[in-house]
């Protein structure tokens, strides 16, 4: 069992209060990773996906979809720990909601593979493969708003250096840790 699993294992069976200061510590790194924003289009480049998946990798798929779970319902009772400080139901709902969700979706099916990801290139891949399911399911809520067209050109093609950046450097943070 890597170190990361073990991490994984123990934090799933720690007591519920360890589990809430996890989930907390969690919501905490998330609205953070959102102060670093750029506004390039209808949605903005942030580092909350290289937050998730740093979450995701460490904590498993349960505490990371408690700690997305968390962190929206704090957005959607005001708040501001979305991007840029955003907060509210209108934040959610917005352009932003199919990222969103998507990041919850990718929370869980990275949380839950990456103790199968023997090196960083094989958690890279995954992080890579979270970055799709969070632009794809992003890319249909915001196409909702603008057309399927528009919505790719300026809402999804910005954000897809980014995201292997971010892929790579989750990995590889979460590799760190895990030693």
């Amino acid at each position: 069992m890597t170190a990361a699993a073990s991490r994984r294992s123990s934090a799933s069976g720690h007591a519920l209060p360890v589990q809430a200061a996890i989930v907390v510590a969690g919501v905490v790194a998330m609205a953070a990773a959102g102060r670093f924003s750029i506004p390039i289009g209808p949605v903005p480049i942030t580092l909350q996906t290289y937050a998730l998946f740093v979450l995701a990798g460490l904590f498993g798929g349960r505490l990371a979809l408690g700690i997305v779970v968390a962190w929206l319902g704090c957005a959607a009772f005001g708040l501001p720990v979305l991007a840029g400080g955003a907060a509210g139901w209108k934040a959610i709902a917005g352009h932003s909601a199919g990222f969103l969700a998507g990041m919850a979706a990718a929370a869980w099916v990275c949380g839950e593979a990456a103790p199968k990801a023997k090196g960083w290139i094989a958690l890279t891949a995954l992080f890579v493969a979270g970055h799709v399911i969070v632009l794809a399911v992003g890319w249909a809520g915001l196409a909702s708003f603008m057309g399927a067209r528009p919505a790719f050109d300026s809402g999804i093609l910005p954000l897809l250096p980014g995201a292997a950046a971010k892929s790579l450097a989750a990995a590889l943070t979460v590799r760190l840790v895990s030693r």
